[in-house]
C-alpha cells in the first residue's frame, strides 16, 4: 500500500546500498555515494521539490522495527507506521532486525532539526518492509541518507549511526558529576502540593538513602494549583509556599544536595502576569490539557523571554541546573504560518537553545544541568542538554526500563535519567526494590513522600542505591547489551572494567560470559527466588553472597559456573559475586 500511494511521484535510484531498493521522488538526484566503515553514506539533492525517498527491503527473518519514538508494537502495517521527527520529537532513525537481533536495515537522515515525516512497515502486497521519508526543505537543499551494513547487531547498527549523527551538531554538553547520581524528585510524592519545609524534610530523609541531588518540580511557582497551568508564564516563587526561595536552595545545598528546579518557558498561562504582553506570541490554548497556551518561538520575543526565564532562575535563586518541560507542545505549530522571522518550528527552537548555550556561558553559568524530557531526546539535543529523562510512566516499571535501554542507545554524551519512581508504600519492600531495580541502568530518581514510608520500604531504597552508587561506572558509562526490542529487554548487561551488571527481568534462562570479570552483580527483578545461568567460556568459581529486597538478609552463594546453574537470589534481591579463578 505504502510504495503504490508514492509510485506515481518516485523513481528508482541507483545508490549501492546492497539488499535495498531505493526509490527518490521525482524532483530529486543521487549526486555522491560513498564508503565510511560500516557505514554506506548516498547525498541526495533537490532544488526544492520535496525530498522523498524510500527504503525497501524483503522480511526475511524479520523480528521487528525500532526507532526513538517506538512502541512495543514492533511491527506495523505500513499503511499505520508513522513518526514525525524535529530536534523537539524523536529523530529520523530506524533499525530492522531480526530474531537474532541483526540489523536487516539500519538507517538514518541527517536532516535532525527541522521538521520530516516518516512512514514505515510490513508491504502485505510485496512481503517487504518499506521506509518513506519525506522533507519539505522549502529550497535548494542536500540531504545525506546513512545506511549500516546488514548482519551487525541492532545496537551496534544503531551506535554507529547516531555516532555519525553526533559529529555534525557539535560539542555535547558537558555532564557534571552532580548529574550522574540518585535523585529525589518531587512530583509523584506531592505533584503541585509542595513547599520549602516539606521539600527540606524530605531532602534530609533522601540525603540518608543515598540521594545526592533533589528535583523541585512543577508548584513551586507562583499560581501553581490544582494540576494545571494557567498561572505559567513569570516564573517566580509562590511567596506563601517559598517566602525565602534563596534561602531554601541554600539550605539544600547544605544537605550536601544539587537542586534542580522544573520550569515549563513556553506555557503560557492567562492568569499569569505576562499573559498580556505575550499572548499575540502563543494562538495555541490546549484547553483540555495544560489549560495553558504554548508560546510560539519563531518569534523572537519567544526565544528572548525563554532564554532570560532560565537564566534569571539559575542565577537569582543559586541552583545547579533546570528540568525544562514541555518543549515539545510547540509541535502544535508545525507547518502553520507565523509572522515571525523563523518560519520553521525545528529551526526556532534549535536557535532558542542556542542562545541559551550562549549566554549560559556568558553568565559563567556553563556548566548548568539540564533535563530534557522524551520524546524531545534525539542526538540532536546534545548540546543544550545533557540529561535526558524517560516520559512519565508513574509505576510502570518495565516501560521505565524499556524507554531506559531506547535512550542509551540514541544519546550522544547526555546521561539517561529514569521516570521518578514510585510505589504504593503499603506494599512492603519488594515491590519498592523492583521500580528500582527496572531503574537501575540509569540514574535512579525517587519520588515518594519519605516522611510516612515504612521502615521496611526506606532500607529497601538505601541498600538499593548503595549497590548502585558502586555500580554507578559501569552501568552509566559501561557496554550495554539487553537483547531484542521486542521482548522488551527482559535481561540488561553492563560491563564494564571488570565488572558485570546483569539485571533478569523475565524468568527466563540468562547467558553469562564472564570472560574479563572479576565482580558479578545479578538483580533479580523477577517474581522468582531463582535465577538460571547459562555460563559460557571457561569454567569459573565465584563466591559471593545474595542479599534481600531489604538488604538485610544475606545467604552465602558458592557457584561453579559449569553449564546451568540454578541461583537462589530473594524475590527484588541482588548477589554480588567475586570471581575467584579469572
Amino acid at each position: 500500500m505504502l510504495l503504490e500511494d508514492y509510485a506515481s511521484v518516485m523513481a528508482p535510484a541507483v545508490t549501492g546500498i546492497p539488499g535495498v531498493e531505493v526509490t527518490i521522488g521525482t524532483g530529486c538526484r543521487v549526486i555522491g555515494k560513498q564508503s565510511l566503515g560500516e557505514l554506506e553514506i548516498t547525498t541526495i539533492e533537490t532544488d526544492g521539490e520535496l525530498i522523498r525517498v524510500s527504503l525497501e527491503v524483503p522480511l526475511g527473518d524479520i523480528e521487528g522495527y525500532w526507532y526513538p519514538n517506538a512502541s512495543m508494537r514492533a511491527l506495523p502495517a505500513d499503511w499505520s507506521g508513522r513518526d514525525k521527527t524535529s530536534i523537539i520529537s524523536s529523530s529520523p532513525l530506524g533499525c530492522v532486525y531480526d530474531r537474532h537481533c541483526k540489523a536487516i536495515l539500519a538507517f538514518c537522515f541527517d536532516q535532525q532539526i527541522e521538521e520530516s515525516q516518516l512512514r514505515f512497515g510490513v508491504s502485505e502486497e510485496h512481503k517487504s518492509f518499506v521506509i518513506y521519508y519525506e522533507h519539505d526543505p522549502k529550497g535548494p537543499r542536500t540531504i545525506r541518507l546513512a545506511t549500516a551494513r546488514a548482519g551487525l547487531d541492532h545496537a551496534e547498527a544503531v551506535g554507529l549511526l547516531r555516532d555519525w549523527l553526533r559529529d555534525d551538531i557539535g560539542e555535547p554538553l558537558p555532564v557534571p558529576f552532580a548529574g550522574t547520581v540518585p535523585v529525589y524528585c518531587t512530583w509523584y510524592a506531592y505533584a503541585q502540593n509542595i513547599d520549602a519545609e516539606k521539600i527540606e524534610r524530605d531532602a534530609a530523609l533522601a540525603t540518608a538513602l543515598g540521594c545526592k541531588a533533589v528535583i523541585i518540580d512543577d508548584g513551586w511557582q507562583k499560581l501553581a494549583t490544582g494540576r494545571w497551568y494557567a498561572g505559567c508564564g513569570d516564573w517566580m516563587a509562590d511567596p506563601q509556599k517559598f517566602p525565602d526561595m534563596r534561602g531554601h536552595i541554600d539550605r539544600l545545598h547544605g544537605l550536601g544536595l544539587s537542586v534542580i528546579l522544573w520550569v515549563a518557558p513556553l506555557l503560557l498561562g492567562e492568569k499569569s502576569d505576562a499573559y498580556a504582553r505575550l499572548k499575540p506570541f502563543a494562538p495555541y490554548h490546549n484547553a483540555d490539557g495544560w489549560r495553558a497556551s504554548a508560546l510560539d518561538p519563531r518569534y523572537r520575543e519567544v526565544r528572548e523571554h525563554f532564554v532570560a526565564t532560565c537564566i534569571r532562575l539559575i542565577r537569582d535563586y543559586g541552583v545547579d541546573g533546570l528540568k525544562i518541560d514541555f518543549l515539545d507542545g510547540v509541535v502544535a505549530y508545525q507547518g502553520t504560518p507565523t509572522g515571525g522571522d523563523i518560519p520553521d518550528v525545528g529551526q526556532a527552537l534549535h536557535a532558542t537553545l542556542q542562545q541559551l548555550k550562549t549566554e549560559l556561558k556568558a553568565a559563567g553559568l556553563d556548566e548548568a544541568l539540564i533535563e530534557f524530557r522524551q520524546a524531545y531526546v534525539g542526538p540532536a539535543t546534545a548540546p543544550y542538554a545533557n540529561l535526558l529523562r524517560v516520559g512519565d510512566c508513574p509505576v510502570d516499571a518495565n516501560q521505565n526500563r524499556r524507554a531506559t535501554v531506547n535512550m542509551r542507545m540514541i544519546a550522544a554524551g547526555q546521561v539517561i535519567h529514569s521516570d521518578p519512581t514510585v510505589w504504593d508504600h503499603r506494599a512492603g519492600a519488594e515491590p519498592a526494590a523492583r521500580q528500582l531495580l527496572n531503574a537501575y541502568f540509569s540514574v535512579p530518581q525517587v519520588s515518594m513522600d519519605l516522611s510516612s514510608l515504612p521502615a521496611v520500604q526506606r532500607d529497601a531504597v538505601q541498600a538499593v542505591l548503595q549497590n548502585w552508587m558502586e555500580d554507578r561506572e559501569t552501568v552509566l558509562f559501561g557496554e550495554v547489551s539487553a537483547g531484542l526490542p521486542s521482548e522488551g529487554y527482559p535481561v540488561v548487561q553492563a560491563r564494564h572494567q571488570g565488572r558485570l551488571v546483569v539485571g533478569v527481568y523475565q524468568p527466563l534462562v540468562v547467558e553469562i560470559d564472564l570472560d574479563g570479570v572479576t565482580e558479578l552483580r545479578l538483580l533479580n527483578a523477577t517474581s522468582h527466588e531463582r535465577i538460571v545461568v547459562r555460563w559460557t567460556g571457561k569454567s569459573r568459581r565465584l563466591s559471593g553472597i545474595a542479599h534481600s529486597a531489604r538488604g538485610d538478609v544475606g545467604m552465602p552463594l558458592e557457584v561453579d559456573t559449569e553449564g546451568l546453574t540454578e541461583l537462589s537470589i530473594p524475590v527484588s534481591g541482588i548477589a554480588t559475586l567475586s570471581v575467584l579463578n579469572e
